[in-house]
């Protein structure tokens, strides 16, 4: 299959819109072609199926926002400040996505990626917390 330089973050970058402008129920492999001026099949050199390419979007954005929280976690103030920075985060990266997760019938998710999303979440939780555990040993010493 041929590879076009920088068409697959085009892609994505299509893909981001159309899911969070247009909703799941309207996105297409077809229109995202179009979108980017290649012929729909192009699509699947890059991602096997249009959920593969959904998922490849989403996850980029968790990516960020993952990164967010954990910067979130570093420069928190207090345990109640950081949790609720990293609820806000959350919510932020949630709620774009709530009309395409309701509006797609999909199956249920597999509980190995609730099990990653657990572990991440943790990860940075226990920054928070390890954080605020030094600070109030620096204030008691």
């Amino acid at each position: 299959p041929k590879i076009i330089p920088e068409l697959r973050e085009k892609l994505l970058f299509a893909a981001r819109k159309r899911l969070l402008e247009d909703e799941a129920h309207d996105f297409s492999t077809r229109q995202l072609a179009a979108d980017c001026g290649v012929a729909a099949g192009t699509v699947y050199n890059y991602f096997p199926t249009k959920e593969a390419l959904m998922a490849a979007v989403m996850l980029e954005d968790w990516q960020i926002s993952l990164n967010r929280m954990e910067k979130a976690a570093e420069r928190a103030e207090s345990i109640s400040k950081g949790l609720s920075e990293l609820e806000a985060l959350l919510r932020a990266f949630s709620k774009p996505y709530l009309p395409v997760w309701h509006s797609y019938n999909h199956p249920a998710p597999l509980p190995e990626y609730h099990t990653v999303l657990i572990r991440q979440l943790s990860r940075i939780l226990d920054l928070l917390l390890q954080r605020q555990e030094k600070r109030c040993t620096e204030t008691e010493a």
